[in-house]
């Protein structure tokens, strides 16, 4: 970091991804992270999901993370709720 305007721009960056995880909400997103999911794809999954949601500018959207429920053949599970 080199400048205050770099600090300001990671500042909006991070306000961003955290208005997409707690936002007002008309969809949920909620993937699994369990250690099965992880080895599976969950994490590249997530960041994925995220990525795209930042890229379209949708605020309406929040997405959570959830432990294994017990389908680790199937994973990396995301369950979308609207």
């Amino acid at each position: 970091m080199k400048s205050l305007e770099e600090l300001e721009q990671i500042r909006k960056e991070a306000q961003a991804m955290t208005r997409l995880r707690e936002g007002k909400e008309t969809v949920r997103i909620v993937v699994g992270m369990g250690t099965c999911g992880i080895a599976a794809g969950a994490r590249e999954t997530l960041a994925a999901i995220m990525d795209e949601l930042a890229r379209r500018n949708l605020l309406d959207v929040a997405v959570t993370q959830t432990g294994c429920i017990g389908l680790c053949e199937q994973e990396p599970i995301v369950d979308v709720i609207k």
